[in-house]
């Protein structure tokens, strides 16, 4: 079993350098490359199946994997999220007793943490680690998923970056376990993490990753921006609160300095089209104002109006 556990924390090793270099959101083509280990190449996930143990392991899993289907239409906001449970993972097919759910069922008896590609939208996932199972429920046809502490990796393996390489330096001494009130939280703290993951990649696949203003097509630079804020209580993560903006003009929305009204035309601030001064301010703002929006493809996904309306109000009386 210490060959699974060395497969194991390379395998948390190379999330660590996929979440470092995408951000957070990774595609499933970057995962599916999988890592070297021995000389061999270990996969991460199979495409297929959710429930994936490499075959260079003997028991347990390495990791778990949930799907978004590709319909045509942009996904919408997953309610797994709401709560403050842990996670439910359903069984492979309807037989406990089949291969993928025995090595399920191998991974909960050992407590061997795991790793979680959870689905934001088709294609691209969030990758969460160290994950333990919590309940084994056989009858029902399901486990529970908790997310445990990185310092409980930490104590017993770090990982470290050398040159943009990450690379598992000694153990260190081992931590006693994560108890389950640590990762109830921990797994509520995931699940706020996913809340605003799944909202910015569900508004930006909406309007095919350009900045609503601008048409500006660098995702790195693009933000899901609130039309109601998310602490009004209807301020869901839902697209159609959301709109996306560049940083530069997500942040002009927030300070009221650019408007959007219910038709999705853009209004400039009077204190903003007195200034003078470059070309960022020329055109990249001021140019802007008397513009409409571009919407998504989708109805079902265009903004709110009675949202759009009540912000462009508060947006006039400040501005």
């Amino acid at each position: 079993m210490d060959r699974d556990r060395k497969i194991r924390l390379a395998a948390f090793a190379r999330c660590a350098q996929l979440m470092h270099h995408y951000g957070g959101a990774v595609a499933w083509d970057a995962i599916q490359e999988g890592f070297e280990f021995d000389g061999e190449r270990v996969y991460l996930a199979g495409k297929a199946r959710g429930i994936h143990r490499p075959r260079q392991m003997k028991r347990g899993v390495l990791s778990i994997k949930t799907t978004k289907p590709r319909k045509g239409r942009t996904a919408r906001y997953d309610d797994a999220l709401v709560g403050d449970g842990y996670f439910s993972y359903a069984f492979q097919g309807d037989d406990p007793a089949n291969h993928d759910n025995t090595c399920l069922r191998e991974a909960f008896e050992d407590q061997s943490p795991l790793i979680y590609f959870y689905a934001l939208v088709p294609g691209i996932y969030q990758i969460l680690y160290p994950c333990y199972l919590m309940e084994w429920n056989p009858r029902n046809l399901f486990c529970t998923v908790a997310i445990g502490s990185q310092f409980e990796l930490a104590q017993s393996s770090k990982v470290r970056e050398t040159a943009g390489q990450y690379e598992l330096a000694q153990p260190s001494a081992a931590r006693e376990p994560t108890s389950p009130i640590e990762r109830r939280y921990s797994t509520i703290e995931a699940k706020v993490r996913l809340h605003q993951a799944e909202f910015r990649e569900l508004v930006l696949s909406a309007y095919d990753r350009r900045c609503s203003v601008s048409g500006l097509p660098i995702p790195e630079l693009l933000q899901a921006a609130h039309i109601i804020p998310d602490r009004d209580e209807r301020g869901q993560p839902d697209i159609t609160n959301g709109i996306c903006l560049s940083i530069l003009h997500h942040t002009a929305y927030d300070r009221n300095l650019l408007g959007i009204d219910p038709d999705g035309r853009i209004v400039i601030s009077e204190s903003v089209l007195e200034q003078h001064d470059g070309p960022t301010l020329e055109t990249g703002i001021k140019a802007l104002h008397g513009q409409r929006i571009r919407f998504p493809h989708h109805d079902r996904d265009r903004p709110n109006r009675d949202y759009l309306a009540e912000r462009f109000d508060a947006f006039r009386r400040v501005a």
